[in-house]
């Protein structure tokens, strides 16, 4: 995972400003947002709503329901985001943050199911964090402040993402909650992202990091070639 320091081709978010906190810091919203843990409120400052169908739409009326009391139907109408087509790991996840919030928990046989998995590594007194998503997607943001977003949909980086939320399998055993999304004091580690919370797992064995590797890797390249 020390490659790592690879210098990368940038592909800038287009949440990104000039005034925000330094990428892949504490404070960087999008590195927390690399998690999907917020809560409806934090969720909802993130986003610029319209009036306009979409699962955050959808979020926001959740939310006032919830807050004029009717919790039920609050419920349900965050229900009918899990229903849509092809819907992003990360909305699915900030849904099922939005249901624990309200005090419903998935059955245990989904609720434990790896959605995504955030590796984060030690570098030069910063971090780089790695994230990758059942649906394909993925994130990299280097120590350096240089990143990549990944939302393109290709084959070889849905399969190395998968290979990484699967190489976690065999040390599952040895994860414990992750209550927040700030930085390690110390190591590397790796989260995994269910519908029941983020569990994390200090120390991550040598196939996780490969597989790490494998897809931070090919994201370069792919990015690179783009770039070039």
């Amino acid at each position: 995972m020390k490659k790592m320091l690879v210098a990368l081709a940038i592909m800038m978010s287009p949440l990104q400003k000039a005034e925000a906190p330094k990428l892949g810091s504490d404070a960087d919203p999008i590195r927390q947002g690399l998690f999907a843990c917020q809560t409806m409120p934090e969720q909802l400052q993130r986003v610029k709503l319209d009036g306009s169908p979409s699962p955050f739409q959808t979020i926001a009326d959740a939310a006032k329901l919830a807050r004029d009391g009717r919790k039920e139907d609050a419920k349900s109408r965050l229900h009918s985001i899990l229903s849509l087509p092809n819907l992003e790991t990360r909305t699915q996840l900030w849904v099922w943050s939005a249901l624990r919030e309200l005090g419903e928990q998935p059955e245990a046989k989904s609720g434990g199911e790896i959605l995504g998995v955030v590796i984060e590594v030690p570098m030069k007194g910063a971090y780089d964090t790695l994230a990758a998503y059942q649906d394909g997607s993925a994130r990299y943001l280097n120590f350096s402040g240089k990143a990549i977003f990944w939302d393109k949909p290709d084959a070889t980086v849905l399969s190395l993402c998968r290979v990484l939320i699967e190489s976690t399998a065999p040390i599952r055993s040895r994860a414990t909650p992750r209550t927040n999304a700030l930085l390690p004091t110390s190591g590397t580690q790796i989260t995994l992202l269910t519908r029941s919370g983020m569990y994390v797992i200090p120390a991550p064995t040598e196939p996780v990091t490969r597989a790490a590797l494998g897809l931070m890797t090919e994201l370069i390249r792919q990015a690179t070639e783009k770039q070039g």
